[in-house]
């Protein structure tokens, strides 16, 4: 656009200069000019600016850390489960926002950055997940230009700080497994059976705590010995609640039981029926396999003090309730389940999570196998040189 400079007249008879101009790609007005030679001179000084990137349209604004992780906690909402996102905001809240209060996204340094994760690695087990939070604020940091480069790209990544030893043990050996479920028949088969058979069905099938309490009667197959697994309950801002949406893409998967745990299940419903029927219901009025006092689900937090009272009784070091499914995929492994068949089990969708649990056992096998052969030569060995007159 070539420079133009228009007048008009003014209701006082004065006369006022302006003209269009066409700046950082966007047309626009400037008007209010005394003389033409002011006009043609502020013309020139704003293309000046543009040459030079001095626009105030071409400044990039700066803004805090935490202004633009709001923006991408509010994005990530919409990305990921109700659960998973209600985890990422309590770590950001906790590990993450203390220490990025006031901070501006180009103050960050590489210095800064890898005392920040440091720090991190000193007092967290899992310190990465915090991390990546971070990581990926500035990810979006740089697409938007606010700053020219992620300070975390290079930083060094500690070891983590160690878990306390009463975490130490993370599942059941077969015989462990067996003391617990044992415990467990003692303790609760008389007045709290589904307790019992909550950790059954956790320990045989390697299903999600969360999918075990949103089980419905009608999930159950009895003739066919199957449980469909569709749905888990989840947290969300307002609670818990029961969500359809898989955690994985195989996560909605149909699983065979054993007899036995097909008669465990047998046992709580007519367990169950009679319970209501002493209460004057004539029918069941809760789907739930597992119900609770007021006819809905059981709460996610509750089966853990179960487990330990089981646990404590059985003279057994308490593991989390996610401990069973570790329990129950190691074993698998042990048993000599194929991978593929381990991981629809497990409803992993990626078999590199399903191969990493496999990894580690085989090589605790292995180093087995090595004590063995050389436990059977040593003694071979022994046996041979006493034989010797």
């Amino acid at each position: 656009m070539t420079m133009k400079i228009r007048s008009k007249t003014l209701k006082n008879g004065l006369k006022s200069y302006y003209f269009r101009i066409v700046l950082n790609g966007k047309p626009t007005m400037k008007s209010g000019y005394i003389s033409n030679k002011e006009a043609v001179n502020a013309y020139r000084a704003y293309k000046i600016a543009e040459a030079h990137g001095q626009l105030e349209s071409q400044q990039t604004k700066r803004i805090k850390f935490n202004e633009l992780a709001k923006e991408w906690l509010a994005m990530k909402a919409k990305d990921v489960r109700p659960s998973t996102y209600k985890k990422i905001e309590e770590r950001y809240k906790l590990h993450i926002q203390p220490y990025f209060k006031g901070i501006y996204l180009d103050e960050l340094t590489p210095i800064k950055a890898q005392k920040f994760v440091n720090g991190l690695a000193a007092k967290l087990v899992g310190y990465t997940d915090s991390l990546d939070i971070v990581n990926q604020v500035y990810k979006k940091a740089v697409q938007y230009g606010y700053v020219k480069a992620n300070p975390f790209t290079n930083v060094d990544k500690p070891r983590a700080k160690k878990a306390p030893s009463s975490a130490s043990v993370k599942f059941y050996d077969v015989e462990q497994l067996r003391r617990f479920l044992n415990s467990a028949y003692q303790l609760y088969a008389k007045d709290y059976y589904s307790r019992y058979l909550f950790f059954r069905l956790l320990a045989f099938t390697g299903m999600r705590k969360g999918e075990a309490l949103a089980l419905n009667w009608s999930d159950v197959d009895f003739s066919n010995k199957t449980l469909s697994i569709s749905k888990t309950v989840v947290t969300v801002a307002s609670g818990e609640v029961i969500s359809d949406e898989p955690k994985t893409k195989a996560s909605n998967r149909l699983m065979t039981l054993d007899d036995e745990t097909v008669s465990a299940l047998a046992e709580w419903k007519l367990r169950q029926h009679d319970l209501y029927k002493a209460l004057g219901y004539s029918a069941s009025p809760c789907s739930y396999v597992f119900n609770s006092e007021v006819n809905s689900f059981i709460s996610l937090s509750r089966p853990r003090a179960w487990a330990r009272a089981i646990a404590k009784a059985a003279g057994l070091p308490a593991i989390i309730i996610h401990g069973f499914r570790h329990t129950y995929a190691t074993l698998a492994v042990q048993s000599g389940m194929d991978i593929k068949q381990l991981q629809y089990q497990l409803g992993h969708n990626d078999v590199h999570t399903t191969l990493q649990i496999y990894a580690e056992v085989t090589n605790k096998q292995k180093t087995e196998t090595a004590k063995i052969f050389a436990n059977f030569v040593n003694e071979s060995n022994i046996k041979s040189n006493t034989a010797k007159p």
